[in-house]
């Protein structure tokens, strides 16, 4: 059968698609498209709920700062998981159908016939191990005279487009019909600098995201209570290195469906669901400013806040923060041993505290199951253990949206415990420390290169 579309026969009626093709012309024949969910391709029914999207990454801490070889490379999986205000998880990308209906000399066409779909926007395959590109022109056979083609979000295909359908009838007359479509852009990311993120296909996850951590976080002036100091005239704290991730889609606020019709009635409870637009936190004060990125969902330019009553078509969004560091920082505020020096009593002890901290006073990174630190000595004394394994840490501690500062005091310290070896003479000590962490997991597209670095010696005396 030939699928040869004869030009200009299509003339669309909005929504109900009543073209040349949908008139029942020369021997019955017709074809009319129908959108039973509406032209808009987004969450129907079973909607991603305020409060029931969340994303994680495979850490809270990279070590971007190492090279730049190491930071190019490197790539950082992170999954977001949604589920509906009845606490249904969401595993498939928005959809709706699309039906073609076909007359044939005035009945239902043979099943299986094949009526011919394309697209100009979103995608008749969902996102998917087979499908890393929209699939925008797809035939569906009839069953019943009917043919039903599904249109998904897919990644970077969303606007507003037109749908066409086209069958071939025994007369080798060609019927066409077609439909304007606004596609949403399904599960999305911002982020407060220009990131490379994109999505792609896990067997074991659907939303799953890939970050080449190829942009710095924007630099702030410290809290109160958080750390800094200042280096080659620049201002280094903790909050420097704390990238945000929005991840947002089409949903509805949350609200408790008391009676169980299916849809919101005033004075049903919505638990504080009232939403804001989508913004990325890049000053890590809580509150949007400063011209941070943001989702205009309302296209009126401006950041627009939670408007103070329930909405069922809003950006549902959640934050995530992954700590981007560097090697261990040698100095005064940051990377030391206290006391700084050894100092043993005959036949005595010592505890020596190190805080290991890269320039900006956060943690070191401890992706691999070895990342370690270790310790060797010289001379007249003895170590209590000669190795304490790294344990990843973001840094900071986050309390309804907003960072607790005395959280940056935390996890930055080790204690190593030294012996006099012999307490009837005097003898020099030397303590020697190599640290060893792995930048970032490995996965499917990323290698991590371990890293290591021998701080400065510790000297002094045991008596």
């Amino acid at each position: 059968m030939s699928r040869t579309t004869i030009n200009g026969l299509a003339v669309s009626l909005l929504g109900l698609g009543l073209g040349l093709g949908g008139l029942t012309g020369c021997g019955g024949d017709s074809l009319r498209l129908g959108l039973p969910d509406g032209n808009r391709v987004r969450y129907v029914g079973s909607k991603p709920a305020s409060g029931s999207i969340s994303a994680s990454c495979d850490t809270v801490n990279a070590s971007v700062f190492v090279s730049n070889e190491e930071r190019n490379g490197m790539r950082i999986r992170c999954v977001v998981q949604m589920s509906d205000r009845e606490g249904n998880a969401i595993t498939e990308d928005a959809s709706i159908a699309i039906e073609a209906v076909v007359q044939e000399q005035g009945h239902a066409p043979e099943d299986g016939s094949e009526v011919h779909f394309t697209t100009t926007v979103g995608s008749f395959a969902p996102f998917g191990d087979d499908t890393v590109e929209p699939l925008q022109d797809t035939y569906v056979e009839t069953h019943a005279g009917k043919a039903v083609a599904r249109l998904y979000t897919f990644p970077g295909s969303s606007g507003e487009g037109r749908v066409t359908a086209s069958y071939e009838t025994i007369n080798a007359r060609t019927v066409t019909d077609s439909t304007q479509v606004t596609v949403s852009p399904g599960l999305s990311v911002v982020m407060e600098a220009n990131c490379k993120m994109q999505r792609v296909y896990d067997e074991m996850e659907h939303f799953v995201f890939m970050l080449n951590p190829s942009c710095d976080p924007l630099d702030v002036e410290p809290l109160t209570g958080e750390p800094s100091h200042m280096e080659n005239g620049t201002i280094h704290n903790p909050r420097d290195g704390l990238f945000s991730i929005v991840f947002y889609v089409d949903g509805e606020e949350f609200f408790d469906d008391q009676n169980n019709n299916g849809q919101y009635d005033p004075g049903e409870v919505t638990l504080g669901s009232d939403i804001a637009e989508p913004f990325v936190d890049a000053d890590d004060d809580g509150d949007y400013g400063n011209n941070e990125p943001f989702v205009d969902l309302d296209g009126d330019n401006e950041w627009s806040d939670a408007n103070g009553r329930w909405d069922g078509e809003v950006y549902v969004w959640t934050t995530t923060h992954i700590m981007f560091t560097g090697p261990p920082h040698e100095g005064s505020d940051t990377t030391r041993f206290e006391p700084s020096g050894i100092s043993i009593e005959a036949g005595g002890s010592q505890r020596l505290y190190l805080y290991l901290m890269d320039i900006n006073h956060n943690p070191i990174a401890a992706n691999g199951t070895s990342d370690s630190i270790e310790f060797t000595i010289d001379g007249g004394a003895n170590l209590q253990t000669s190795e304490l394994m790294l344990t990843n840490h973001m840094g900071v501690e986050f309390k309804d949206g907003r960072i607790l500062p005395n959280s940056f005091n935390e996890n930055r310290d080790y204690a190593i415990d030294l012996a006099d070896a012999d307490p009837s003479q005097a003898e020099s000590v030397t303590l020697h420390t190599t640290v060893n962490w792995t930048p970032a997991p490995d996965n499917d597209l990323y290698s991590a290169t371990p890293q290591t670095l021998n701080l400065a010696d510790v000297t002094g005396t045991a008596n």
